[in-house]
């Protein structure tokens, strides 16, 4: 146990050197893709978020709530189901006639004629 701790400890400047070097590179690209952000963002909103930034900043120890401007606002991405059934839906699915059919349409009436083929072969 304890040559394993010895080990550790010799390996240990290989990999924070390895480590530092990687950082000391990623520093240099985030620079690079700040700045493109920051020439492609509006004057205006710089302004604003910078003084919302300071306004955050003053007064996150007496209301932690002021702290939520830093959160993420990303909308989810639909489900593989939530757009399966968009398609079905905007193809007129099952009733529409053969020339109309979306080609999502056909897919899905194709997967359930294989699946009840495959359970016809199972019941044989």
């Amino acid at each position: 146990m304890n040559d394993s701790n010895f080990c550790k400890m010799i390996r240990m400047k290989r990999t924070l050197c390895q480590k530092y070097k990687l950082a000391k590179n990623g520093i240099t690209e985030s620079g690079r893709a700040f700045d493109r952000l920051n020439e492609a963002a509006p004057s205006h909103l710089k302004t604003e978020w910078l003084a919302q930034e300071r306004v955050a900043q003053s007064s996150r120890i007496r209301d932690s709530a002021v702290m939520d401007l830093y959160d993420i606002n990303i909308k989810k991405a639909p489900s593989k189901k939530e757009i399966e059934l968009r398609l079905l839906e905007d193809g007129n699915a099952h009733n529409a006639a053969p020339s109309c059919r979306s080609v999502a349409t056909w897919i899905s009436m194709g997967l359930a004629i294989e699946e009840a083929q495959i359970a016809l072969l199972i019941e044989i």
